[in-house]
Formats: C-alpha cells, sequence, structure tokens
C-alpha cells in the first residue's frame, strides 16, 4: 500500500482543492466552549501530549492536551443540571448535521458522486447523530453522578469513570474509528458501517498499521499544537483553531481515502501513480 507520508501529500493536496470544507472543523472547535475557556484561563506555562484516532471530525482539540490537575474528561459541554438537558440536544443535532455534510461532500468528491453538503446531511444524518451522541449517552450519566459514583466526592464521578472506562475508551476508538467513513462510502447505517470497521480492525494489515502512523503523527503535533495553543494565549489559540481545521481536514480526506482503498465493499477512490503502487495489493474491484 502507499505510505502513510505519501498518503499524507495526496490528503493535503486535496484539501486545497476543497478549502472551503475547512469551516467545518473550525466552528466545532469554536464550539468546544469549555476547551476555549481552559486555555484562556490558564495562567502559567504548560506542555504536553495527547494521543488520538480519526474517528469524527478532526479539530485542533484532538491535539491540545490542555492545563488541569489530575485525570478529567473534557467533551465540550456544560453537563450541569438543567443546561445539560437544555443544550447538549441541540449540540448534539447540530454537530451531527456538519459531520454528516462534511463527511458525505468527502467522499463523493473523492468517489466522483454528485452529492452536496446539504444532501450530504439529509443522507446521513440519521447514522452520524447515533455516532454523535453516543459518548454522551456514556459520559453525561456518569458526570451527573447518576451511575453511583458520586460517592467519590466533588469531581469523584468524572475521575472514577475515567479510570474505568479508558480501556474501553482505547479498545473501542481502535475497532470503531472507521465507521463515519464506512456510512458514507458505503451509504449504510451505524449498525453495518460498526461492524464493517469491527471488521477491518480485527484483520490488522493495513488498518492497524495506519493507526499507528496517525497515533504517532498526532503524538508529534500535539507537542507543538499543545505549546503554541496553550502558552500564547489568545493569538496561539486562533493560529491554532484555523492550522488545526487546515490538519483535520487534511487527516479526515487521507483517511477517507486510505477505508476506501482497504474495504472490498468501497467503490474505489482513484488509482496512485506507479510509484506509489509497487507492492500494492488489489482489493477493490
Amino acid at each position: 500500500m502507499p505510505t502513510f507520508t505519501a498518503r499524507l501529500a495526496d490528503g493535503w493536496k486535496k484539501a486545497g482543492d476543497h478549502i472551503s470544507l475547512i469551516l467545518v472543523p473550525i466552528l466545532l472547535a469554536v464550539m468546544q466552549t469549555d476547551s476555549i475557556r481552559q486555555v484562556l484561563t490558564y495562567d502559567g506555562a504548560h506542555i504536553g501530549i495527547k494521543f488520538g484516532v480519526p474517528a469524527s471530525v478532526v479539530t485542533i482539540w484532538q491535539f491540545v492536551s490542555l492545563p488541569g490537575s489530575g485525570v478529567t474528561a473534557n467533551v465540550g459541554l456544560p453537563l450541569s443540571a438543567p443546561f445539560a438537558v437544555v443544550v447538549i440536544p441541540g449540540v448534539l443535532v447540530l454537530r451531527a448535521g456538519l459531520s454528516a455534510g462534511y463527511f458525505g461532500t468527502i467522499a463523493a468528491e473523492l468517489l466522483g458522486r454528485h452529492e452536496g453538503f446539504a444532501m450530504s446531511v439529509l443522507a446521513y444524518f440519521v447514522p452520524f447523530l447515533v455516532i454523535t451522541a453516543l459518548p454522551y449517552v456514556i459520559l453525561v450519566p456518569l458526570a451527573l453522578g447518576l451511575l453511583g459514583f458520586g460517592s467519590l466526592g466533588e469531581g469523584g464521578a468524572i475521575v472514577g469513570a475515567v479510570f474505568l472506562l479508558i480501556p474501553a475508551f482505547v479498545a473501542a476508538g481502535y475497532l470503531f474509528w472507521a465507521t463515519p467513513y464506512l456510512v458514507v462510502l458505503r451509504r449504510t447505517g451505524f449498525v453495518a458501517a460498526a461492524r464493517g470497521s469491527y471488521q477491518l480492525a480485527v484483520d490488522g494489515g493495513p488498518y492497524l498499521s495506519y493507526t499507528v502512523g496517525y497515533l504517532g503523527l498526532v503524538l508529534l503535533v500535539s507537542a507543538v499544537a499543545t505549546a503554541v495553543v496553550v502558552n500564547v494565549s489568545a493569538v496561539g489559540l486562533l493560529i491554532g483553531i484555523v492550522g488545526g481545521g487546515f490538519l483535520g481536514l487534511v487527516l479526515n480526506i487521507t483517511t477517507m481515502r486510505f477505508v476506501a482503498d482497504i474495504d472490498p465493499q468501497c467503490p474505489t477512490a482513484g488509482e496512485w501513480p506507479e510509484q506509489h503502487r509497487s507492492g500494492d495489493s488489489v482489493v477493490n474491484t
């Protein structure tokens, strides 16, 4: 298969051709108000690294290790009642719609389909609403102390939940990060796409190699992004949101084509130049 760096170069070129899509990761980054508040109110020097997989629209927050003490979980939304009941559903609907349009448009551009942003929102909204809501279905009850973690003291719900759920989230991240890509590439529902992602993950091979390469890239970028966004105050935050939006678009496009290349049920996303195809195995027909 083409190398990870060759795929990144291809994704960078295609992102430049579809630069208007950068507005989606920028908007989603701005909507994560808790993260912005933590950066703007932090007083001191902070360094850090972060890991992540391309399981959603990639924004600057996938690369920034936020300043904090101890173990925390930041979902970017106010979780205290009554705000959780009012705000979270509306934000989830907006995020799902933006993600559906964004992923659907990327897939359409790669595969030569005639689907615009609005058409993609209508076609894929339901599975993306499920994908978007699942983390909150798990985290919100824990954060509100509804599952018995309240005895851990103030903030104990979050701390206890994180310690208990870290292995599960790591495993789920690896097994199912291809789900949103398969939804738009196969034009299928959430369950079928999740099953497809699981099968690709357990088969290993290119899927495992790409995941490792992606984790390494996020690790390297996060060291720089964290230093700039957290320590250079408002200017660094602005640079990070815009620059992270473009990098996110590059990575989502790169990953979309990768999934199309390795999944036997996906249509082909085009041929690679000869210098990148030596040793390739034919997956799509």
